[in-house]
């Protein structure tokens, strides 16, 4: 049974009473909010997840040509002398002669186109077995292969506004506390985050399936490799996605399980730094749709992954510290919008 309980307003000092049923109360003397401490409530308040993090073979060489000349050189060697004397008979001197001679002419006139035959024959075969040109050239260069770039796919809108919150208001439901790790709080007609360490996420009240969600987020102060960014399909028991960047253009879409520990980059990459609004407001966005997760900067698509363990749950915006574990990262989020199909 609730009983009468009391405890000092933060903002004024002053004495506040409470059933222990609430969760905010008003302080009767500076008329502020203030948040019952949990300590005094009946029942625990759920709060904000907190998670900390500590990170050709070479084408073979074509050897040089070999080329041998081949010739043949036929060479005809005849000559012959004959002769002999005969005293007593000289018509029958004459008579040989003339026939030797005739001989001879034969034997001249046929050993004659024998030899050149041989040397046509030689000189055709030289021409047809030499190679036409006896200089060796190099292999020819491979063509490179061209591998395209991948093309992302532009998601199609979601044309149905499911929630929106422009943070005028402090009545929305977004968590607000402050310690000496994070501070979280409506300021200004903005979510402000400042986080020392560790990590922060903050979700809405409604859990959605196949949505998209999109804020414009600034980096007032900090490290410039302090994640920021957006969540959707949270679940406290199982886990979430996140869609993430830093002021040096480092960015990538996230799976945490339920304890928030080590995340699981799905996907990074890396922007020009002078691409990224330094300090100033950028406006970030991420999709799910299915198994399909896309992240978008400046309405400039920037990754896309497949992953299907987590397929319902709440959405929300998320900070935590970069690699260097610097603290200090100070961020306002404004014009939230969550849309479906």
């Amino acid at each position: 049974m609730s009983s009468i309980r009391t405890f000092q307003c933060p903002n004024c000092g002053s004495t506040v009473t409470t059933t222990g049923a609430e969760k905010e109360v008003q302080c009767a003397y500076c008329g502020s909010s203030v948040i019952v401490p949990e300590e005094l409530r009946d029942a625990p308040q759920p709060q904000p997840m907190q998670y900390s993090f500590g990170q050709p073979v070479q084408p073979p060489t074509q050897p040089d040509p070999v080329f041998q000349n081949m010739a043949t050189v036929g060479k005809v060697a005849a000559g012959t002398a004959i002769g002999f004397t005969a005293m007593s008979f000289i018509l029958p001197i004459v008579l040989t002669c003339v026939i030797l001679a005739a001989v001879g002419g034969i034997l001249f006139y046929v050993f004659s186109n024998v030899n050149s035959t041989i040397q046509q024959t030689t000189q055709a075969f030289n021409t047809a077995a030499a190679p036409a040109n006896l200089i060796p050239t190099s292999a020819p260069a491979p063509t490179p292969t061209l591998v395209p770039t991948p093309v992302i796919p532009t998601p199609v809108p979601f044309t149905k506004t499911l929630f929106t919150d422009d943070f005028t208001s402090t009545s929305t439901g977004w968590f607000r506390g402050k310690t000496q790790d994070y501070t979280l709080e409506y300021k200004n007609g903005k979510y402000h985050m400042l986080l020392q360490k560790d990590g922060q996420i903050v979700w809405s009240r409604s859990q959605y399936t196949n949505v998209s969600v999109e804020v414009d987020v600034q980096e007032t102060a900090g490290p410039s490799d302090g994640m920021i960014g957006i969540s959707c399909r949270a679940n406290s028991n199982i886990g979430w996605y996140t869609f993430e960047f830093d002021q040096n253009g480092d960015y990538g879409i996230y799976k945490y399980d339920s304890t928030g520990n080590n995340p699981e980059a799905l996907i990074e990459g890396t922007l020009d730094p002078n691409t990224v609004n330094q300090n100033d407001v950028n406006h970030i966005e991420g999709v799910c749709m299915g198994d399909t997760l896309t992240m978008l900067l400046n309405n400039e698509v920037l990754a896309q992954v497949q992953d299907s363990t987590y397929t319902k749950g709440w959405v929300g915006m998320t900070v935590r510290v970069g690699s260097s574990g610097d603290g200090g990262v100070d961020v306002l989020f404004s014009n939230l919008v969550v849309k479906g199909p």
